[in-house]
């Protein structure tokens, strides 16, 4: 694509002039002149130029004003400004209003072509950069319905690690999450064994979705083909009432269960929770539904139960969300020793009136663990380590007979440490034989022109990881060690007196003879022939690598 150029000038002769310049030889193409700055603006909108040549004095608006104006509208706009006041003032208000720089007239021609060159490149690069997001822009906005049905389930499993990132997601997505009630349904009889329709499922949250827009201000939902719960997320206006909120929710239910039933042959358990606000408790609120909706199965008859309605031991309950449980694992398969401890801590920070709930959380969690590397299913470490479990072979004795919450806590810590660190182990093994197959490496190539970045590609990592590598398990950088190798062959072929000299520094990597006997002697306090000379042989012992 062609770089637009706009041209400025009252004087005809610059605007020929410029206009005459081979242009097309640049990638560029003239597509408009004017003599003053106002049809210069005017000409702005409609040209929409990529590259701007004004003269700085001209009449009804000059140069400067017109700079300040048209950055107002793009402020990607490059401007070139003519003058023939070669003034310190000229080109501060130039630079101040936001130009890319200036030509004195009569115009250097040769200044002019490095100039457009440069700015060129620039706006093409610039250009590239705006198109890359422009086609992101359409992709984002392609996948938008598959991002806001990923983040409806995440935030209703509890997969969503940090408040920075919840808030981000929802952002993104166009959520305005200020006030909302959690409805969990599943069919009577949905446990049954009975095929489950794929059809009449999206039929129903389609249902839903509609008829729970009716009553709120949104609607988020999902289908948890996991648990064979729909679940729906109401909305609602931060200046609404709570009790305005549930009884919304409350009547969108009933009409939910009429409709469906009559559509499509549904006979619905509901659970709803309490009013919330905070959209970091989606998670917590769903479950509270999830729990009136249980309570809702053993009722039957198409029922609806309120969570605020179950009594005081129900209302108790204390659970671990999926996606919880699933970052705790992974720390603990991954090695994170201390994360794994805080991750606890957070989970039961809760009441010592909870200890009972806190026991079975505990308990699921035991079981839970010992079960996650078997449902993997793929080929991989996790699946092929094999574990010592010993540790957790008391679990349900220490946790059910633990007088506090902070008994079960130093109980899972500790167990699960031990776990993290069997893995940590085992990571670390891995990364020392790495280290050690770069150290052969470079015993096996110093002769080359061995640098950090080849040993980098050969291993597949970036530098930066290598040398942290190196640096984590040898004490030593890459030069340092590469040095060292190099020249305990040196000694070794000085000693066995085959080679002249510069021989043996070409054969150990050196092609600068000067810079081998400036590193012997750095590294040995003597030159190769004195070593040679003196049969130098206690210096090896300074080389960490003869050891």
């Amino acid at each position: 694509m062609s770089v637009k150029i706009l041209i400025i000038d009252d004087e005809y002769t610059i605007v020929d002039g410029l206009s005459s310049f081979p242009w097309e030889e640049y990638g560029c193409e003239v597509v408009g002149t004017s003599q003053n700055g106002q049809e210069g603006l005017e000409l702005l909108e409609i040209l929409n130029p990529d590259l701007v040549f004004t003269d700085i004095r001209m009449p009804k608006m000059d140069g400067l004003t017109f700079a300040a104006e048209a950055k107002k509208s793009n402020p990607h706009l490059r401007i070139v400004f003519l003058t023939g006041y070669d003034s310190f003032e000229y080109v501060q208000e130039a630079i101040r209003v936001g130009g890319s720089d200036y030509l004195l007239k009569p115009m250097n021609f040769r200044k002019l072509d490095e100039l457009v060159r440069r700015l060129c490149e620039e706006i093409r690069k610039e250009n590239e950069v705006q198109s890359y997001y422009r086609d992101l822009q359409k992709t984002f906005e392609a996948e938008l319905p598959y991002i806001r049905t990923k983040l409806i389930s995440d935030l209703l499993q509890g997969r969503i690690g940090t408040s920075a990132e919840l808030n981000e997601r929802i952002r993104a997505v166009g959520v305005q999450i200020e006030k909302y009630v959690c409805i969990a349904i599943t069919r009577e009889n949905a446990h049954s064994g009975e095929e489950n329709n794929w059809m009449e499922q999206l039929a129903f949250l389609n249902i839903g979705e509609e008829i729970f827009g009716e009553f709120s201000s949104e609607v988020l939902g999902e289908y948890d083909d996991l648990n064979l719960k729909f679940g729906f997320v109401l909305l609602f206006p931060q200046d609404m009432s709570s009790m305005d909120c549930m009884r919304r929710s409350v009547e969108a239910s009933e009409k939910l269960k009429t409709v469906a039933e009559k559509l499509i042959r549904y006979k619905l358990c509901i659970g709803i929770s309490d009013v919330e606000t905070a959209a970091e408790d989606i998670s917590k609120a769903y479950r509270e539904a999830c729990t009136a909706c249980s309570q809702s199965i053993y009722l039957g008859e198409n029922t609806i139960v309120q969570y605020r309605d179950l009594d005081a031991v129900t209302s108790r309950n204390i659970s671990i969300s999926e996606g919880k449980k699933q970052r705790l694992f992974m720390k603990i398969y991954s090695g994170q020793l201390v994360e794994v401890c805080e991750e606890l801590a957070k989970i039961f920070q809760v009441e010592e009136s909870d200890l009972a709930a806190c026991k079975y959380m505990a308990l699921d969690l035991l079981v839970s663990c010992l079960q996650y590397p078997f449902l993997c299913r793929v080929k991989c470490e996790i699946q092929e380590r094999e574990y010592d479990y010993s540790f957790l072979q008391n679990g349900i004795k220490v946790i059910s007979n633990a007088k506090t919450i902070d008994e079960i806590v130093q109980y899972l810590s500790k167990g699960f440490s031990l776990l993290a660190t069997q893995n940590n182990k085992d990571t670390e093994d891995r990364y020392q034989h790495i280290v050690n197959d770069m150290i052969s490496y470079v015993g096996t190539h110093y002769m080359e022109n061995l640098t950090l970045d080849m040993l980098a590609d050969y291993f597949h990592m970036s530098r930066t990881y290598v040398s942290r590598l190196l640096k984590r398990y040898t004490n030593q950088s890459f030069l340092k060690i590469l040095v060292d190798v190099r020249m305990e062959k040196a000694c070794q072929m000085i000693m066995e007196d085959q080679y002249k000299v510069y021989e043996i520094a070409q054969k150990v990597g050196y092609n600068d003879f000067s810079y081998f006997i400036q590193a012997f002697k750095k590294k040995f306090g003597v030159t190769p022939n004195e070593y040679r000379q003196t049969g130098y042989h206690s210096l090896k012992n300074d080389n960490p690598t003869s050891r």
